[in-house]
């Protein structure tokens, strides 16, 4: 019953119901995020589970640069997009090799790097 409340009060808030039904593990990070003020939590959060890599932010953020490579250098995943205001931006990795990766995350002189294994 209790989940159910939590469920319903996501929906109601507009939150994403992939947050409560997914197991997400933080991705370790080095990052670089210009921030105006000590308040401002647009530096992008990096998760995974075992399908998808995922991108979160509490506010939009524009023109990100999102790139995936494995230790070697081979590109798996390169993209420009817009990561919207408190949702998560999911890139899958279900055909990835198993291995480990490199994730940046780029915007203007802004970035996060992480790394994960699949």
């Amino acid at each position: 019953m209790r989940s159910f409340y939590l469920i319903l009060t996501m929906l109601l808030l507009g939150m994403p119901l992939q947050a409560v039904t997914e197991k997400k593990v933080e991705i370790p990070k080095d990052e670089k995020w210009d921030k105006n003020d000590e308040r401002d939590n647009s530096s992008p959060k990096l998760y995974k589970d075992d399908f998808n890599v995922y991108v979160y932010s509490e506010k939009q953020l524009d023109n990100l640069t999102i790139g995936i490579t494995d230790m070697q250098g081979n590109v798996y995943h390169q993209e420009v997009t817009t990561v919207p205001a408190c949702m998560y931006y999911a890139i899958s990795i279900e055909s990835f090799p198993a291995g480990t990766y490199y994730i940046s995350v780029i915007q203007g002189s802004s970035y996060v790097i992480g790394t994960f294994q699949k």
